[in-house]
């Protein structure tokens, strides 16, 4: 009894883990390989997440920039618009822990100092 108790929580667990996997919007394998190919180029898929931020729709822009950033780890772009977007949805420490991350020499002090102050401010609602 008690080892078929624990299969059936380890299968639940297993469902669980597989249904949080999952892309939230994603519907299909098409969609899937859509979204992969739009961040394979990193100027598409920066600009996709742009896109995305615009509509308010931050969560999906990190996911596209999380994914150029996995085609392009040196990206300095995605870099610095991914640390500013987790300070849109309100991870403030994250965000300001990747700016801190970022080396003054590739981005300068002054655009730096600015992403830092745009994580600072409190979003007007």
């Amino acid at each position: 009894m008690k080892n078929q108790f624990r299969s059936i929580l380890f299968c639940g667990g297993l469902l669980c883990s597989a249904a949080m996997l999952a892309p939230v919007n994603a519907q299909s394998l098409e969609e899937l390989d859509a979204l992969s190919d739009s961040t394979a180029d990193e100027e598409v898929g920066i600009q996709a997440a742009r896109d995305q931020a615009d509509r308010g729709e931050y969560l999906e822009a990190l996911a596209t920039l999380e994914r150029v950033l996995a085609q392009n780890p040196k990206s300095r772009e995605a870099a610095l618009i991914h640390a500013i977007y987790l300070c849109r949805i309100d991870d403030r420490r994250g965000g300001l822990v990747e700016i801190d991350k970022l080396k003054e020499k590739h981005y300068g002090k002054e655009l730096l100092n600015e992403a830092r102050a745009m994580c600072n401010q409190k979003e007007a609602k």
